[in-house]
């Protein structure tokens, strides 16, 4: 893997440095994994000091959790957008599985630290993942209420079921993509 370019420390503003950090963050807890990743390693790729992600990020804690929120907010983001633009034929339900590889395409592997096995199991990081994962699940069950109840009465765990299939292709799908780029 090319390493990036050096984000360096001096006349860059503080949220384009820290872009560019969670950036290159990113990067590492995706290929690591929380556990395996360091901050050492981070700065290594990023070309600053240790202190510096210190400074900005106050632990590994903080900057992976500012990575997840930056993965899962887009990733939120593109799903509920095309959520919306979808109507209730089995066609149109490719337009949210488009989305999550659109949102993921600048960084592929981001969504491993959505599923990282190896996070912390509790504490804010713990919370954010189970929150945004939640939230992913809500996306997939509105639309598949929505699919369900074209074709009739609506039994909640019809809907549940097939969140959960859905849920689970998504998975399947990216995981393979990322093997198979």
């Amino acid at each position: 893997m090319s390493s990036p370019a050096l984000i360096g420390t001096k006349g860059v503003p503080r949220p384009e440095r820290e872009q560019q950090i969670v950036a290159v963050a990113v990067q590492e807890f995706a290929a690591r994994g929380y556990a395996g990743a360091t901050i050492a390693a981070v700065a290594a790729r990023a070309g600053i000091s240790k202190p510096l992600i210190y400074q900005y990020f106050g632990s590994k804690d903080g900057l992976y959790l500012a990575c997840l929120n930056h993965v899962a907010s887009a990733l939120l983001a593109r799903l509920e957008s095309a959520e919306r633009q979808v109507d209730d034929s089995v066609a149109s339900r490719i337009h949210p599985l488009r989305a999550v590889f659109e949102a993921l395409e600048p960084q592929p592997t981001a969504w491993r630290l959505l599923y990282d096995a190896s996070m912390p199991a509790d504490g804010p990081i713990a919370v954010a993942a189970h929150d945004y994962r939640r939230r992913a699940e809500q996306i997939a069950a509105s639309g598949s209420a929505r699919f369900l109840q074209v074709r009739g009465d609506v039994d909640p765990l019809d809907v549940d079921a097939l969140s959960s299939v859905w849920m689970r292709i998504v998975d399947a799908l990216v995981r393979w993509w990322l093997t198979h780029p």
